[in-house]
């Protein structure tokens, strides 16, 4: 939408000039108001959300400005995308979206307010800047094993593995059919009784589990110290192999663990972690090696900026990259818009709530610092695939 008062010709105003690439004021309008239409979308709390809207207009002109010489750099190399390589990249895109019909595409492409033009020419920037990447920055990062195992001694106390238990468990379900605490009680001491005796837990409750009074066995796998609910994981910290805790009161009822292994605290041996470590060299060097390659972009190119007022300071960003792959653009599939079903009650044929904490589940990997859009200036890691 054009401010009121604004003219053409101040929209057309050239900003930003790389070699034969410009960008105008309507471009760097509507960029930021993407930028913001996607910050707004993001899980963040209220005073980080301030802090990003108020660099925004540096933080859209420092990656308008490294996608210019990063589009110049392709062009200089003339640098194409096949129509495979796009179908294929589309195709990806839809199925890590879940996105499964032409319909659900259309829905979801609206839902996010791209047209499917914009999406394509999107991805195909991308693609390009990608291959510039490959070429020409991800060929100088070299990391021999000599310096991961001088890493390795450096910091080794970083990959000491916590104390482990593997866990089963049985609940005696709230709303198992049992009306009465009492009787709850009961069947619960009766399991651990059975257990103590020598029946393994599956078997023990397996009869109580028909007639839906308790849950299946569960297999928690292995936890750490904080993964369970504070009363749980007392009860587990006591236990050796093979031994069952007594009845301890959780969420979702009555549970009874036992503990099928055990691990003490350990620092795994170098074999163990050198893919990990290999994998962090590279990124620190690629991160390197991509601050560096922008600047002999700048030095080689011919560079002309006019900035709006409150973008002037976007080039102390530049000395602060968000190292990452390019993104495609993300869309909201269809099926993500309605809530989802409310999980089934406890009962028969169902399962008892998890003993595990809400929360503990594998960590994703996090986004660009403070959760803004990421630019496009990495490649993926050789022989991944495109998104």
């Amino acid at each position: 939408m054009v401010p009121s008062g604004v003219h053409a010709d101040t929209l057309n105003k050239v900003v930003l000039r790389v070699n034969d690439q410009i960008s105008t004021l309507y471009d760097y309008n509507r960029r930021r108001e993407d930028f913001v239409r996607d910050l707004s979308r993001r899980e963040m709390d209220g005073e980080e959300r301030s802090r990003v809207l108020s660099q925004a207009p540096e933080i859209v002109f420092k990656d308008m400005f490294q996608d210019l010489l990063l589009e110049s750099r392709a062009h200089q190399l003339a640098i194409e995308v096949t129509d495979a390589q796009l179908a294929a990249a589309l195709a990806q895109m839809r199925q890590n979206f879940g996105i499964k019909t032409d319909e659900e595409f259309q829905a979801a492409l609206a839902q996010s307010g791209m047209t499917e033009v914009q999406i394509r020419e999107q991805i195909k920037g991308q693609l390009r800047v990608r291959e510039v990447m490959d070429r020409e920055v991800r060929t100088r990062v070299k990391v021999d094993e000599e310096d991961l195992r001088r890493y390795y001694r450096k910091n080794v106390e970083q990959f000491r593995l916590p104390e482990q238990f593997h866990l089963k468990e049985v609940v005696v379900l709230d709303e198992g059919g049992l009306p009465t605490p009492a009787e709850r009680n009961a069947l619960a001491a009766q399991i651990h009784q059975a257990v103590v005796g020598g029946k393994p837990l599956a078997e023990a409750a397996a009869e109580d589990q028909k007639k839906g009074h308790t849950s299946a066995e569960i297999d928690l796998g292995w936890v750490s110290s904080g993964d369970l609910d504070p009363a749980l994981q007392a009860a587990a910290w006591k236990l050796k192999p093979g031994q069952v805790s007594e009845p301890v009161t959780g969420r979702g009822g009555i549970h009874l663990l036992v503990a099928a292994e055990h691990r003490d605290s350990r620092i795994p041996p170098f074999s163990e972690v050198q893919s990990v470590i290999q994998s962090r060299e590279q990124d620190r060097v690629y991160n390197q090696e991509v601050t560096k390659y922008m600047a002999e972009l700048e030095q080689k190119s011919l560079v002309v900026v006019d900035p709006p007022t409150e973008a002037a300071g976007f080039r102390r960003l530049l000395s602060k990259p968000e190292p990452t792959e390019p993104q495609i653009p993300e869309l909201t599939p269809p099926s993500a818009l309605s809530a989802p079903a409310a999980a089934p009650k406890a009962g028969k044929g169902k399962t008892a709530p998890p003993a595990v904490k809400p929360g503990t589940e594998p960590v994703k990997p996090a986004t660009s610092e403070a959760g803004t859009p990421q630019p496009a200036v990495q490649p993926p890691p050789p022989a991944a695939p495109v998104p």
